[in-house]
């Protein structure tokens, strides 16, 4: 089976998590997960040394893309078996909440959207923004078995060699997202104008 990852900083920069997802340790923990393909969604970050833009392939076969932004990247975030994302809320939200296909892309060659059960979500906090929100954001997704939270870009091979060893012993499916409600936000807005 081939699986899928996507690492992705949003619009932002975040150097630290960058470097770290595509250091030797952190890529063979992802093909120890059974990754074969990485896109790397990496903004404005810097590029560790080696590294540029484009595709190359790494030791153990690992197929990395290297971009800085992409237009179709909430797309690619919900058909990723593996996203390893900053706690930014649209790119939680890209996962939790992935786009559908379009009745067009049904074609044999369109790519299928993982099981939601199957996926799992790796968020790394950016605790430098705005009063560490991003930190709450992990926290809940965390305690509700939404994710799996890397506290320090610097322990996220680490938390990629955890993932696969819970994998492996057959662990605990991520916990199913509640059902999407698509009439609250109107029933928001016309309660705060006064519409009911």
């Amino acid at each position: 089976m081939t699986l899928t990852a996507v690492l992705t900083v949003g619009s932002t920069r975040f150097d630290p998590l960058v470097g770290a997802a595509l250091s030797p340790s952190a890529l063979a923990a992802l093909s120890s997960l059974g990754v074969t393909r990485l896109l790397a969604q990496v903004g404005n970050s810097a590029l560790p040394r080696d590294w540029a833009e484009g595709a190359s392939t790494v030791p153990g076969g690992l197929v990395v893309e290297v971009v800085r932004f992409l237009g179709d990247l909430e797309a690619k975030v919900g058909e990723a078996d593996l996203v390893v994302s900053h706690a930014g809320a649209g790119s939680i939200l890209s996962f939790v909440r992935p786009l559908t296909p379009s009745p067009s892309s049904s074609s044999p060659s369109a790519p299928s959207t993982p099981s939601q059960s199957h996926r799992r979500l790796v968020l790394v906090p950016n605790s430098t923004l705005m009063d560490s929100h991003q930190s709450d954001l992990a926290g809940e997704m965390e305690q509700k078995g939404w994710a799996v939270v890397c506290r320090e870009p610097s322990d996220l091979a680490e938390t990629l060699r955890a993932l696969a060893s819970e994998v492996r012993r057959g662990g605990t499916p991520q916990h199913s997202f509640p059902a999407l409600d698509t009439g609250k936000v109107q029933r928001i807005l016309d309660e705060a104008l006064g519409f009911v």
